[in-house]
């Protein structure tokens, strides 16, 4: 009796141990903030927004002289227009590969490095740029009443639509920088195009063409280049790699432009945007609009970094169907992939929803955990974040819907972790890209706009940040570790 008694016991003690780890393990890591967020600044380079002329309606002034040569960064300045961070690295030293693009005028892959964890760089080089001619300083009459007043959407060289959402991969012996083609009737439905890089000190992207090589928007009819993904579903981008995994695996973004009314995937009207917040559009002064576009972040694996198996959609991060005021539909490519002890998986992401109107997903930077990568549980949302854009009070009527009669509704509900929205990201905050400074401290690097539209604030946008956060549980590789993702980090 007394061995079946101490038997129970044991047995007891055991559930009740498993119980609370089982709780506990529920309860996900826990961020905190080390310091406010801060813009970054980068020496050398492209030509940056502090060289323009937003304020006299001039989006690409100072961006050449007047024998017509570009000038460049003439010192350090704010690290804008650069975008969609991509880092690798551990502690102060780190490389970053960012895509750079000034509105309607040129657009680049480009690389700098940091020796100070993140808050200054120093350019190295850019490839596969869209243009190098000046762009065109032209005032058009905005409002056909001849007063030859400055038009903010002109004065450019009319489309910035190159290669971008770069993503560098190191795998059976090569190194691998992939884009996504932006051109008409080639973005997100093009494979991703593979450049097979040299890297040396200081040229971290050598052997990638200096100029676009692909389509562009006036040149839809040409074919995407010859070397490009396998087996990737729609792919707008890479969002990492998961560390330590064997065959590789990468989440990735797959975007079906117009997927929601149009074709095989389309919803009811009941599921569509547009059905309860058309007269939001309508009266939105920051001209948001209908988005119809589908996202998913999906899991797949390679073997040689060219041909893929895709092994599914991520379930629990986003409901591409909500049409609430707190529903996330849309989540962005760009996002860090943690691995941490007991066999979890963290992920910052980024997400948004209807009253965005935007599929690029930047109204929050969030937080999931995941012990098999495609079940997956929120522990930063949309209402509780790591980041987020300005807060907004609506109206809602039960379903979460607009609704003037309705109950104000205040996103996000709880203040995030990294404070409230600065001036510089209220407008977007996404692309959260995290590494390593020690096993409980991570450096993020996002990107962030004053306003949702670059054309409502032509000299804040596109601007890199920075913010570093303490994490409640050991924290064992990221997605930006050049042991774990196989990122190039030579400067």
């Amino acid at each position: 009796m007394k061995k079946e008694a101490v038997l129970i016991v044991a047995a007891l003690a055991a559930a009740f141990a498993t119980a609370f780890a089982t709780q506990a393990d529920e309860a996900g890591l826990r961020w905190k903030r080390n310091g406010a967020p801060a813009e970054t600044y980068v020496t050398g380079g492209g030509w940056t927004l502090e060289q323009s002329g937003a304020a006299v309606g001039l989006k690409s002034a100072g961006y050449c002289d007047s024998k017509g040569n570009q000038i460049g960064n003439p010192g350090t300045e704010r690290m804008q227009p650069y975008y969609f961070p991509v880092i690798t690295g551990r502690g102060k030293h780190l490389q970053g590969y960012f895509d750079y693009r000034p509105k309607d005028t040129d657009e680049a892959v480009a690389a700098a490095f940091s020796d100070d964890a993140g808050l200054t760089w120093t350019f190295q080089q850019k490839v596969l740029e869209l243009r190098t001619t000046c762009p065109n300083q032209v005032q058009k009459d905005p409002d056909g009443d001849k007063d030859n007043g400055p038009d903010p959407n002109n004065s450019d060289n009319g489309d910035d639509d190159g290669q971008g959402h770069q993503y560098i991969i190191n795998i059976a012996g090569h190194t691998y920088l992939y884009t996504l083609d932006r051109a008409v009737n080639h973005i997100d439905a093009d494979d991703l195009y593979i450049h097979e890089l040299s890297p040396e000190p200081g040229l971290p992207l050598n052997g990638a063409p200096a100029m676009n090589d692909g389509p562009t928007d006036s040149t839809t009819g040409l074919p995407e280049i010859a070397f490009h993904t396998t087996g990737l579903v729609n792919p707008d981008g890479i969002l990492g790699v998961v560390p330590g995994s064997l065959p590789l695996k990468i989440i990735y973004e797959q975007k079906i432009l117009s997927g929601d009314n149009t074709g095989s995937t389309a919803f009811p009207a009941s599921q569509q945007c547009n059905t309860f917040w058309a007269g939001y559009y309508a009266n939105n002064p920051f001209g948001t609009a209908v988005n119809d576009d589908i996202t998913h972040l999906r899991l797949a694996e390679t073997t040689d970094g060219v041909n893929f198996t895709d092994k599914g959609i991520l379930q629990g991060l986003n409901d591409p169907t909500d049409v609430t005021a707190t529903g996330t539909r849309w989540l962005a490519t760009a996002g860090t992939i943690l691995k941490l002890e007991g066999g979890k998986y963290g992920l910052l992401f980024s997400g948004g929803g209807c009253i965005d109107g935007d599929s690029d997903a930047f109204h929050y930077i969030g937080y999931a955990e995941s012990r098999d990568l495609l079940h997956w549980t929120v522990i930063n949302g949309i209402n509780n974040p790591v980041a987020s854009t300005a807060p907004f009070t609506i109206a809602v009527n039960g379903a979460g819907v607009p609704d003037a009669s309705g109950t104000p509704v205040t996103v996000p509900a709880k203040t995030p972790v990294v404070g409230n929205a600065m001036g510089w990201f209220s407008g977007r905050v996404y692309a959260p890209s995290g590494t390593l400074l020690d096993r409980e401290n991570i450096t993020v690097v996002f990107a962030g706009y004053h306003t949702q539209k670059p054309k409502n604030g032509l000299g804040d946008y596109r601007t890199i940040g920075h913010v570093s956060l303490h994490s409640s549980e050991p924290i064992l590789a990221g997605s930006g570790d050049t042991s774990g993702s196989g990122s190039d980090d030579d400067n």
